[in-house]
């Protein structure tokens, strides 16, 4: 009976002792700070930074701070009103407020408990925050980013611009302040000042080309237009069109349609010297255009078409014969239903799929005619005397 009443005893007291031992740890775990860290599973994921994080940096909802208080170490959250709250020491607001700020005010807050000298505050992640995004994109509405989020980054991100957006004057509402940023500037020129960082709460309006007052552009399987201004070229233009950007398809020559007048073409040379109207349409051609040359020229048949070039060179390109052809009277053929146009060979445009035309001279014509006259007056000899003899 003695020996149970022992055993009973010893039993009790190591329930008593594994109780006091492993329950207090395991109760610690759950406690606040109770020397274990508490750091959250939001601290612990990467962070991706631009550049390093100074103390200058904006605190807001979403950030994560780390906090080491003697032989405590814990993260806290700054929660969507701005504030953060430790155990035991009570809460403040560091919306706003640098890091540097906000590591002073939290260190004030907690050095009622703590020894300060021991206490230390650092930023464990920073927050992902939405934008608010509308116009010329293809995804309007709000859209989450991450920290330290440049424009382009985020343009990129939405699926670019849309061919008739305003590139030069993308506005960014902060506050009662809004920023204009000049995109082509930033893509063409490497303005990298123009690609703004962005802030929580920013807004971002990209506006659209007015209607009647551009300038399009036609490329094989794609069109876009670019704003018009009287002193731009057309190289301008085709820059700003991002078409440098292109996958270079070896354009050939360019035609200007302009309101009202008839089309007109130009080498790729001359881009960037040529201005155009508003509501001008050019288009790039990849496919080899021709012209035709007929009559009194040595070599008869096509020629690569040359923007440059009058009916005088075409001419010369297939050697014409001064004795027998007239190269001052020429002629083109031109349109669906061709008609012949008397041109000036020097100063008139030749299109493509034009067919000039060089006549013979008043000289062979008449020689032409002699020896026509000559070859029905024999054959009707012959027939008057083959009808004489059948008589």
């Amino acid at each position: 009976m003695r020996s149970f009443i022992v055993c009973l005893f010893l039993a009790c007291v190591c329930a008593f002792a594994s109780e006091s031992i492993f329950g207090n740890s395991a109760s610690k775990n759950f406690v606040l700070g109770e020397g274990v860290s508490t750091r959250g599973a939001a601290s612990l994921t990467p962070m991706y930074a631009e550049m390093a994080v100074d103390s200058n940096y904006v605190l807001g909802p979403g950030d994560f701070l780390d906090l080491m208080l003697e032989d405590k170490y814990l993260s806290i959250q700054v929660y969507p009103d701005g504030g953060v709250a430790v155990e035991e020491c009570g809460a403040v607001n560091v919306n706003g407020k640098t890091l540097a700020e906000a590591q002073r005010l939290i260190l004030d807050l907690v050095s009622k408990r703590y020894k300060r000298e021991y206490c230390f505050v650092q930023l464990a992640a920073m927050k992902r925050f939405r934008v608010n995004a509308m116009g010329a994109i293809p995804a309007v509405g709000q859209h989450v980013i991450d920290p330290q989020n440049r424009l382009s980054l985020f343009i990129r991100a939405v699926g670019g611009l849309l061919p008739n957006a305003n590139k030069e004057d993308i506005q960014i509402i902060r506050g009662k302040d809004t920023i204009h940023v000049n995109y082509n500037e930033m893509a063409k020129n490497g303005n990298f000042e123009e690609d703004v960082l962005l802030q929580q709460g920013d807004k971002i309006y990209v506006p659209f080309v007015p209607m009647g007052d551009n300038v399009s552009l036609v490329f094989p399987g794609y069109r876009t237009t670019v704003a018009y201004r009287s002193d731009r070229t057309l190289q301008d233009y085709f820059e700003l069109a991002g078409a440098d950007r292109m996958h270079n398809q070896g354009y050939k020559s360019v035609c200007i349609r302009e309101p009202d007048k008839d089309p007109r073409w130009i080498s790729l040379g001359e881009m960037k010297t040529t201005t155009v109207e508003p509501n001008t349409e050019v288009e790039f051609f990849i496919k080899e255009l021709f012209v035709y040359l007929g009559g009194a020229v040595n070599y008869i048949g096509r020629y690569p078409y040359n923007p440059t070039w009058h009916a005088i060179d075409y001419i010369s390109s297939g050697g014409v014969n001064t004795i027998t052809g007239s190269w001052t009277q020429a002629k083109v053929w031109r349109g669906a239903k061709p008609e012949a146009i008397s041109i000036n060979v020097a100063t008139d445009p030749i299109l493509p799929g034009d067919v000039i035309e060089i006549p013979k001279n008043h000289y062979e014509s008449f020689k032409d005619f002699t020896l026509f006259m000559a070859s029905l007056l024999s054959v009707i000899s012959s027939a008057f005397i083959i009808y004489v003899n059948y008589k």
